[in-house]
C-alpha cells in the first residue's frame, strides 16, 4: 500500500508541473498577441501620418505675408487670399507669449502657381489700413546629414532615410574627390514639403537612429546656398602644398 500511495503523490506532482507549463504557455501567446496588436496599431498610426504629410501641398506653394495689422485675425488672412484661390492653411506668427502677433504670417496655396500669383497681386496691397508684402517663403524642405559611414553608396542613404518618413524627393551623398568608391561623410535629403522634412528631422535626431554604429548629425541645411549644394553646411576647406616661409 505505501508503494501505491507514493505512486500516487507523484503523480499528482507531475500533473501540477504539466498545468503550470500550460499556463505559461497561453501567458506567453497572449503577451505575443497583445504586441503584435500593438505593434500593428503603431504601422497604421504611421501610415495615417504618412498620407496627411504627403497630402499637404509641395514646397513652393506658401508665401511670406509681412506688415499685417495686429489685430489680424488667420480667418482675415484667408478671406484676403482666397481671390487668388485655394488656400490650405494660414499660419500668423506669435510672440513668445502667443497672445500677440509678430506682424507677419505664412500662407499656403493649393499650388506653385496660385503662390506666384499671390506674389505678383497682394505684395503692397493694403489691408487693414496697412500695406503688406508678400514675397516667397523661405520654409525649407532640405536637411543635412553628417556623420554618415565613409563607405556607404546613395543605396544605403536612400533606404535609410526612406524608413523615417515619407516624401524623400532626392538623395545627394557627396563623394571623396580623392577616392570615389567612399563619400565625404554628409549628404543632403530633398523632401516633397517642409512637413515631411520637419517629421523626418525629429525622427533622425532621435539618439536611438544611427546610421550603422554612427550617430549622424542632423540639420537643416542652409537655404541661402540653395544654387550649390555642394557648399552646403561645409565650413572647413583642405589646403595642401603650403609654402611655409
Amino acid at each position: 500500500m505505501e508503494e501505491e500511495v507514493e505512486y500516487e503523490e507523484v503523480e499528482e506532482e507531475e500533473e501540477i508541473e504539466e498545468e503550470v507549463e500550460e499556463e505559461e504557455i497561453e501567458v506567453a501567446a497572449d503577451e505575443a498577441d497583445s504586441q503584435r496588436g500593438s505593434d500593428g496599431a503603431e504601422e497604421i498610426d504611421e501610415e495615417r501620418k504618412h498620407a496627411e504629410l504627403l497630402a499637404l501641398p509641395p514646397h513652393g506653394t506658401e508665401v511670406y505675408l509681412g506688415g499685417i495689422p495686429p489685430d489680424a485675425s488667420e480667418e482675415d488672412l484667408k478671406e484676403l487670399c482666397e481671390y487668388i484661390g485655394a488656400v490650405t492653411e494660414v499660419r500668423i506668427m506669435k510672440g513668445k507669449d502667443l497672445s500677440e502677433s509678430r506682424g507677419y504670417a505664412f500662407v499656403s496655396f493649393r499650388t506653385k502657381e496660385l503662390a506666384s500669383k499671390a506674389i505678383e497681386e497682394l505684395n503692397n496691397t493694403e489691408f487693414k489700413g496697412k500695406k503688406v508684402k508678400c514675397s516667397t517663403s523661405q520654409a525649407n524642405h532640405k536637411l543635412f546629414i553628417g556623420n554618415v559611414p565613409r563607405n556607404w553608396g546613395e543605396e544605403n542613404m536612400k533606404k535609410a532615410v526612406k524608413k523615417t518618413g515619407p516624401g524623400v524627393n532626392l538623395v545627394e551623398l557627396l563623394k571623396d574627390l580623392q577616392n570615389p568608391s567612399r563619400n565625404r561623410g554628409f549628404a543632403f535629403i530633398e523632401y516633397y514639403n517642409h512637413a515631411c522634412a520637419e517629421y523626418s528631422r525629429n525622427k533622425m535626431s532621435k539618439p536611438e537612429f544611427k546610421l550603422d554604429d554612427n550617430a549622424p548629425t542632423v540639420s537643416w541645411a542652409d537655404p541661402r546656398n540653395a544654387g550649390s549644394s555642394t557648399s552646403f553646411q561645409v565650413k572647413a576647406v583642405y589646403v595642401k602644398n603650403l609654402h611655409i616661409g
